[in-house]
């Protein structure tokens, strides 16, 4: 649930940038400027993701030994 706040916050505020500069400057300037951010997040969003890979659910890890005192 807390992604889910966190991804309708952003979004809404990518939303309310993207239209303060289209009153700005216009529609051209904005969808350059929109594109050009999106963009970015999506590098970051792929980054983040083959930083922290999803452990693969078929694959069982060995289990660990006790350790000795």
């Amino acid at each position: 649930m807390r992604h889910f706040l966190f991804d309708t916050l952003g979004l809404s505020g990518f939303g309310a940038m993207t239209y303060g500069l289209y009153l700005r400057f216009g529609l051209a300037d904005a969808l350059i400027v929109s594109g050009g951010l999106l963009l970015v997040l999506a590098l970051v969003g792929a980054r983040a993701i083959k930083r922290s890979p999803v452990p693969d659910p078929q694959k069982k890890t060995p289990a660990q030994p006790p350790r000795k005192r």
